[in-house]
């Protein structure tokens, strides 16, 4: 169902977004960028009395810089998503993360991009006497394309990768995978 949500949003952005594409001006090659994301988080954590949801609407900012139209380096945060469990316990997750982005222009409107960086995350544990808070340090990647509208306003959608992880009470801690899918737009200065 969720998944099935977030395909209409995208398919919904693109098709709204589509008679805007041929008065597209071209892009900057470099400079300073601020955006802010709007997506579905799905953090992959089972608990010990079973899941009841695993996803949540999840907001996020970036800012970056670029330094030609290949290279950038960005930074974000954003919240990865919730894990509410058959007896209303609760996980939710923050990331705060440093990447260097790829950029591959396909014209002078469209760009693809991958990143690849470090992020730390940030657990916050309710109603679970299983798991306490927790943050984590690991490998950020993620995925994505770029329309940019002129030179200034750009819309992206993008999926990210986050691990982070809850302390267990019973010694150690357990890691777990989200899947952030967002859709933002972006003001080049």
């Amino acid at each position: 169902m969720i998944r099935k949500q977030i395909l209409l949003l995208l398919i919904s952005s693109v098709t709204f977004a589509t008679p805007l594409w041929a008065a597209a001006e071209g892009t900057s090659t470099e400079g300073f960028y601020a955006g802010a994301n709007l997506g579905m988080g799905m953090p992959n954590l089972k608990t010990p009395n079973g899941v009841d949801k695993d996803s949540q609407a999840v907001a996020g900012v970036l800012a970056g810089y670029k330094f030609n139209p290949y290279f950038a380096v960005e930074g974000q945060y954003t919240g990865i998503g919730k894990v509410t469990d058959n007896v209303h316990g609760s996980v939710k997750a923050d990331a705060l993360s440093l990447t260097a982005v790829g950029i591959l222009p396909l014209n002078d409107a469209f760009d693809v991009y991958g990143k690849l960086g470090v992020a730390a995350t940030s657990s916050k544990v309710s109603g679970l006497s299983a798991y306490d808070d927790a943050t984590h340090m690991g490998a950020t990647y993620g995925l994505g394309a770029e329309y940019h509208f002129d030179k200034a306003v750009s819309m992206r959608v993008g999926w990210d990768h986050y691990r982070a992880e809850v302390d267990v009470n019973s010694g150690g801690s357990k890691s777990f995978d989200s899947n952030v899918t967002t859709v933002g737009v972006v003001y080049h200065f």
